[in-house]
């Protein structure tokens, strides 16, 4: 196996986006911001409303981490990411998806549906994702390759794995293979309702496996039970090496062996918020696998999220080199 950046484990989904007003969410009891589980036929009923208000949908290749390693391999990274897809068509697509993007696809494959996720994207920029697992929820410990995180600087995970049993059982397992191999671990701690749901999960997580975390300032604050932003990175800190804590149009706090990062905020038009953390995570962690600063990384992190919010869908659509030397002035 050749030599990987980061090697990203999560659900692989195939994302459904579309724009709708306020009420659509309203209607239906749906929270922006926030990741609902939910079965195949309650993701058809949405579908069908959407069609019934002549609200389009648009397809990628998608899923929180996969987002984060296609980030990376645009800016130039090396990387893999697992999953299990069903053996069916959208499993098809997605596999060549993430090959044409630059990801080697290691996924695992099972009789039955490829994961998706219907994002409704709100009026002002913020997303509901409705998310029926599929396949993705069965993944196994022969799933995720011990030779794959061998080759890797960083394995990265993301908190969404953490909804199945099955899931949890095998991520333990790559956790344990990375500890062993002495690769560094990367956790995205993925969304508020997820950290209430597996608080003491994580927090086990934080202190037993992880070298660097990645959350924004409601799942910090959801997980350690402060509203103290400076309190909430003080107790990261001393359970982990790196913190990137994201505060949305106030910029990001990174602390680092000690040292503490401010990211200020760029001005930037809001269309679409789905997939800011995923890209911020792709750029930081770009930066600290190619021996720039946590500086230089949080702000190569910040430009693409704020690229990916200007626009609609998950992933930034230009040339990532050309976005962050204009940007920045940083050449990669």
């Amino acid at each position: 196996m050749e030599n990987l950046d980061v090697y990203g484990v999560c659900n692989p989904l195939i994302d459904l986006l579309s724009h709708v007003p306020d009420s659509f969410l309203t209607e239906r009891g749906l929270n922006k911001n926030s990741m609902n589980l939910i079965t195949l036929e309650e993701q058809q009923t949405f579908l069908l409303a959407l069609a019934a208000g002549k609200i389009s949908v648009e397809f990628a290749a998608g899923g929180s981490g996969a987002n984060t390693m296609i980030g990376i391999a645009q800016l130039g990274g090396r990387t893999a990411f697992s999953g299990k897809i069903g053996k069916d068509e959208h499993g098809k697509i997605y596999r060549k998806k993430l090959e044409d993007l630059g990801v080697n696809a290691v996924l695992g494959e099972g009789d039955g549906t490829t994961g998706s996720s219907l994002i409704l994207v709100s009026e002002d920029g913020s997303r509901a994702m409705n998310t029926y697992l599929g396949m993705s929820q069965e993944l196994q410990v022969p799933d995720i390759d011990p030779e794959v995180i061998q080759a890797s600087k960083y394995l990265y995970l993301t908190g969404y794995l953490w909804d199945t049993e099955v899931q949890k059982k095998t991520v333990i397992n790559a956790l344990d293979e990375a500890k062993k191999r002495e690769i560094n671990v990367a956790l995205s701690l993925s969304d508020p309702f997820c950290v209430n749901r597996h608080k003491d999960d994580f927090k086990k997580l934080l202190q037993g496996y992880v070298s660097m975390v990645f959350c924004n300032q409601e799942e910090a604050f959801s997980l350690l039970d402060t509203t103290v932003t400076q309190e909430a990175v003080e107790i990261l800190s001393q359970w982990t090496e790196t913190v990137v804590l994201t505060l949305g149009s106030n910029g990001a706090l990174i602390k680092h062996l000690g040292q503490t990062f401010y990211i200020d905020p760029s001005q930037i038009c809001v269309e679409d918020t789905t997939g800011a953390g995923d890209a911020f995570a792709a750029g930081f962690l770009y930066g600290m696998t190619h021996e720039f600063s946590p500086l230089e990384s949080g702000r190569i992190g910040a430009v693409l999220a704020g690229a990916v919010i200007e626009q609609t869908g998950p992933r930034y659509q230009g040339h990532a080199h050309t976005l962050i030397r204009e940007k920045i002035g940083i050449t990669l």
